[in-house]
């Protein structure tokens, strides 16, 4: 019989590596905070990207230290009900009508299509393989 506590991981991917690399974002601790979130929170690229940078043609009328805060607080919103260790919750964004559509998104009124209700998913797990305090990783439903 196989002992596995003897085998070593063949590698190794790092949340530290996945910041480095930019396949996660780390969120300003002093702002999770503000949102009542104890932990350190992470956001995969692709959430970013899409929901948290602001769209070419919305510059004037949203900011990225906003459109952050709106994911934080509903993330802590929904957390606050839940006692699992995997979250999916809902957020509204702002996003242009250019075909982009994602399978987590839906329109949030018919009257008007830059409004998308969002899923997201949040796990808290390990913060990394090396550390096992507690942290938020934020991505989107198909991700992991």
């Amino acid at each position: 019989m196989n002992d596995f506590r003897s085998l070593k991981p063949i590698s190794v991917y790092s949340t530290k590596q996945a910041v480095d690399d930019g396949f996660l974002i780390q969120v300003d601790q002093k702002i999770s905070q503000e949102a009542a979130i104890r932990h350190p929170v992470y956001l995969t690229r692709a959430v970013w990207h899409k929901y948290v940078e602001v769209p070419k043609g919305m510059e004037g009328h949203q900011d990225q230290e906003g459109r952050l805060w709106d994911v934080l607080f509903m993330f802590a919103l929904f957390a606050r009900k839940e006692s699992s260790s995997h979250l999916l919750f809902e957020l509204l964004v702002q996003l242009p009508d250019i075909g982009n559509w994602e399978p987590n998104e839906k329109v949030a009124e018919r009257s008007n299509r830059l409004l998308r209700e969002v899923t997201l998913k949040a796990l808290i797990t390990a913060r990394d393989f090396d550390d096992p305090s507690p942290a938020i990783f934020i991505m989107i439903p198909f991700e992991d």
